[in-house]
């Protein structure tokens, strides 16, 4: 009986050590922990329904180059996913189109001189492509980045904040009350000069301020191999 408290005490240990509650409040309830999100996007069995957001660029690319989108970036990981060969990639354009257009979300038309490579129809920062994926997943796209000529990603702080809640709004209005898996995005490739860590604080901020628009559990995913670099437990 003994050794099994113990091994109970500490597999309950590991877990809160993994987790952290940041609010629970009436139908709102908020968790940052450590995970791999791609697992959870790409399930092999049907679970319960959840929205999984994914940071794009503004202009919704889904080639994955060293030119366009890294390979390594979330991004660039759930298109080679979703979308792994030409096929597939075609009608993930498809999706993202007949999205964009159900909505009725404007865009404008840049040229070459603006954008050297990829796709010319440029939509606001914080619009939303609703994507069905398998096994009860749905994804958000959230145009986050911009392209300058040549293809460099940038988001400043400001629009990181702006996007975000523009994300909280779109699923008040269209989240159903689905579980939201999201993530500290733009410390990457899209330059907005945030730390993993301020990026983190960012969104948990901007989530706890958000609570009306989220009636349900919203978990904020922190990569699991930067568990050593970045501390959820003083959140």
């Amino acid at each position: 009986i003994l050794v099994s408290c113990i091994v109970i005490a500490l597999i309950w240990g590991i877990f809160l050590s993994n987790s952290k509650r940041v609010l629970v409040e009436d139908d709102v309830h908020i968790v940052v922990k450590y995970g791999n999100l791609l697992k959870i996007a790409f399930p092999r069995k049907n679970r319960s329904k959840k929205i999984v957001v994914i940071a794009v660029n503004r202009c919704f690319d889904t080639i994955v180059n060293q030119d366009l989108i890294k390979d390594d970036s979330v991004h660039g990981q759930f298109l080679q996913l979703y979308a792994a060969d030409d096929s597939a990639r075609q009608r993930l354009d498809d999706e993202i189109d007949a999205s964009l257009q159900d909505f009725g979300i404007p865009y404008e038309t840049i040229s070459r001189s603006d954008k050297r490579y990829g796709k010319l129809k440029r939509y606001p920062l914080g619009s939303v492509a609703r994507i069905d994926g398998k096994n009860g997943i749905t994804f958000f796209l959230l145009a986050l980045t911009s392209f300058n000529r040549d293809c460099v990603a940038h988001c400043n702080k400001h629009e990181y904040v702006e996007c975000l809640l523009k994300l909280f709004e779109y699923y008040d209005a269209h989240g159903q009350g689905q579980e939201l898996y999201l993530y500290p995005m733009g410390t990457k490739m899209a330059r907005t000069g945030l730390s993993k860590k301020e990026a983190l604080d960012v969104t948990v901020t901007l989530t706890k301020i958000s609570k009306e628009y989220l009636k349900s559990k919203t978990t904020i995913i922190v990569d699991e191999r930067n568990k050593n670099e970045i501390s959820i437990m003083d959140l």
